[in-house]
């Protein structure tokens, strides 16, 4: 276990950690902010907050998912500064086979952009960044079956949206 170990050797491994998975942590960051620059910024700053608090953490195994919590309060707290919406491109690319799909992936994107922030996190987290419900509780710090009831409300406020955009559900 890392606790045992001297305080700045165990913060290096935290590093390396993040090192190793920066593509994971990169694209949660990316679904919240919309850009590179931003996503960028967002896990530079969440490694620093790591390296401040990592002494905090009571089991190195949870270090994951607390660390992906720091990045997503990150996001949160910019998104508010910039008082910024999610851009019409998907957070990862969607991929199409033709006009049509690209045009329903820009509809369904805007209709997730006016869901109330605590469904349109769990609809992302969930279908375009594919965690698991249990590591959407982790990350939100909300139990799994908020997560289940948010998401599933998530999912009728998007219908009633595409409804009413003339789209109807399938």
């Amino acid at each position: 276990m890392l606790a045992t170990q001297p305080l700045m050797t165990r913060g290096n491994v935290f590093v390396e950690f993040i090192c190793e998975h920066r593509k994971e942590y990169y694209h949660l960051a990316y679904s919240f902010m919309g850009n590179e620059a931003d996503a960028m910024d967002a896990v530079s700053q969440m490694t620093l907050v790591v390296m401040e608090k990592y002494y905090m953490l009571r089991s190195d195994d949870s270090f994951f998912a607390w660390s992906k919590k720091i990045l997503v309060n990150i996001c949160r707290d910019k998104l508010k500064e910039k008082k910024r919406v999610m851009p019409l491109e998907a957070p990862l690319e969607m991929a199409s086979s033709s006009d049509k799909d690209a045009d329903e992936a820009i509809v369904i994107r805007q209709a997730i952009n006016k869901l109330a922030p605590k469904y349109k996190e769990i609809i992302i987290l969930r279908y375009f960044l594919d965690y698991e419900y249990k590591d959407i509780a982790q990350i939100l710090a909300i139990p799994d079956g908020t997560v289940k009831s948010r998401l599933n409300r998530g999912i009728a406020a998007l219908k009633e949206l595409m409804k009413g955009d003339g789209h109807e559900s399938r």
